[in-house]
């Protein structure tokens, strides 16, 4: 006889207990004490099946930290509001179970996960993401959440809002298969109406607790079991070495990565002149300064101030232009001041 109930046969016992058709007194009289049989009890949670032990996955706790830190600091960026985010929890459960303990309004994304063409979900809880659209608005996030659906002018604000994070997420499992896409199949905010495979297939859940002003709620990533079976290894034992032996880990990635896009002022200096301040002071409109450079030679090009470039000014396609000559190296610097 099996020591594992089916889905259905959990089902069965439970609406029992409900009805009260089972009687404990009766079932504790059938069942010997621990002490005469010398039985093992083990606790068994009917709504979780093996839940992922923690500290067994390093590489995904890694990948959750990092997400978690990225997510806090765009939705931040784009929403004008502080967003926290912070890995929660991470287990296995029951797809059907899932979808039934999510409370709508909620929005909810539905994603194809490439290479596998499995469906995942992306949901955010309705009071969080109404205090995002608040603080996008320029609200202070003092006002009640409504009791009604989000409108279609909502909906598209959400839109950019999830393009955001799953985004985010992308480029976190990136890190395990550069070749690992979410392609926005559809948004739901419904949760009967996300149903994008069966009910009792085993999915795995990686929840966040986001905190924007005074609302507070989870960000949910519904993966199905297959994805995590693809990773497994990896995320065990082989993203770790991997990182190791390369020397350079995803924060180091993610680093430069953010480095890349901060402005810098770029500034052609067509002459550099001296004078006075009391010179300077006195200066008015309609007053002329004399330049000594030549246009057709050599004009330096300033980054945040300091020399790095040497160009020649000129026309291109109608508008004023400078093109790049050369790159100033230090040592060309240094030759310069001597």
């Amino acid at each position: 006889m099996s020591m594992i109930l089916s889905h259905e046969e959990i089902d069965s016992l439970l609406q029992g207990l409900e009805d009260g058709a089972i009687d404990f007194e009766d079932i504790d009289d059938d069942i010997p004490s621990a002490a005469q049989e010398d039985l093992k009890v083990t606790a068994f949670f009917f709504g979780q099946k093996t839940a992922i032990r923690v500290g067994a996955l390093p590489g995904l706790d890694l990948i959750n930290e990092h997400l978690a830190s990225q997510l806090s600091f765009k939705l931040t960026q784009k929403v004008g509001r502080e967003v926290h985010v912070q890995p929660k929890a991470t287990v296995n459960q029951i797809f059907g179970r899932f979808l039934h303990g999510l409370d709508p309004p909620i929005f909810i994304n539905i994603l194809r996960v490439e290479p596998s063409q499995s469906m995942s979900l992306l949901s955010i809880d309705g009071d969080v993401m109404y205090h995002i659209l608040e603080g996008f608005f320029g609200g202070v996030g003092e006002s009640e959440r409504p009791f009604r659906n989000f409108s279609p002018f909502e909906m598209k604000v959400i839109d950019r809002i999830m393009d955001v994070t799953r985004e985010q997420i992308e480029l976190s499992w990136k890190k395990l298969d550069p070749s690992f896409r979410l392609i926005v199949n559809r948004w739901e905010n419904q949760p009967q109406f996300a149903a994008v495979m069966p009910l009792d297939e085993n999915v795995f859940l990686i929840t966040f607790a986001m905190e924007v002003g005074d609302a507070e709620g989870t960000l949910t990533i519904c993966f199905p079991s297959v994805i995590l079976e693809l990773f497994k290894q990896q995320l065990k034992v082989g993203f770790q070495q991997r990182e190791q032996v390369d020397g350079a880990s995803m924060w180091m990635a993610a680093l430069v990565a953010e480095l890349n896009q901060v402005p810098v002022d770029v500034v052609p200096v067509v002459d550099r002149l001296e004078m006075s301040v009391k010179e300077m002071l006195n200066l008015k409109a309609g007053d002329e300064l004399e330049l000594n450079t030549d246009m057709a030679e050599e004009m330096d090009v300033d980054v945040e101030g300091k020399t790095k470039f040497r160009c020649i000014a000129g026309v291109s396609e109608g508008n004023r232009a400078v093109r790049i000559t050369r790159i100033v190296r230090k040592e060309d610097e240094e030759k310069d001041d001597g």
